[in-house]
């Protein structure tokens, strides 16, 4: 079976960067869907950063002469640490979601590549469990500004990867980009 998923993720790659190489980074009316893992979260709890996985999706709304294009979209993600103190363990979750204004870098220039910096405004609602017997479970929430500095690369038209680096759902998070238009 894993022979077998391993052959379809290929294929399915090769599908996508065979359709087509010359790939338009960013320009008005591109839709973006980012999937991807990362390491971070901890908007003011108790915990060290965990691993999480996060999405975000974003429209090319505004051409801002030959410098850039501004987008707009919504950044989600939930991240999980786990972390032992003495003779107890406490686990920590974090679920963000939140708008995001995106300024895209178009004159940059590379072909295929999307270098990005994103300002978002993430509602953040944490989980504290503590297992040690006595100290009652932990849950707030709150509202925390972030930035990001990111970048992709298309294989094709549909298919590219992504990285991000700053203080959003993670400080270091990265995937796969599929584009729509």
């Amino acid at each position: 079976m894993k022979k077998i998923t391993i052959a379809l993720a290929f294929a399915t790659m090769f599908l996508f960067a065979s359709n087509s190489i010359n790939a338009q980074s960013y320009e008005k009316g591109s839709m973006i869907l980012n999937i991807g893992v990362g390491v971070g979260g901890n908007h003011g709890g108790t915990l060290a950063a965990g691993f999480g996985t996060s999405g975000s999706f974003e429209i090319g709304i505004w051409p801002t002469g030959d410098f850039g294009v501004v987008g707009l979209g919504v950044v989600s993600g939930f991240v999980f640490s786990s972390q032992a103190v003495s003779i107890y363990t406490y686990d920590y979750t974090e679920f963000s979601i939140g708008p995001r204004g995106v300024y895209h870098f178009t004159i940059i220039p590379v072909e295929n590549l999307d270098v990005y910096a994103a300002a978002d405004l993430l509602f953040v609602s944490q989980t504290t469990i503590y297992n040690d017997g006595f100290t009652p479970n932990d849950t707030t929430s709150d509202v925390y500004g972030g930035a990001v500095a990111g970048v992709r690369y298309y294989f094709s038209d549909f298919f590219g990867v992504y990285g991000e680096v700053g203080y959003s759902v993670m400080f270091l998070s990265g995937g796969i980009a599929l584009k729509f238009k």
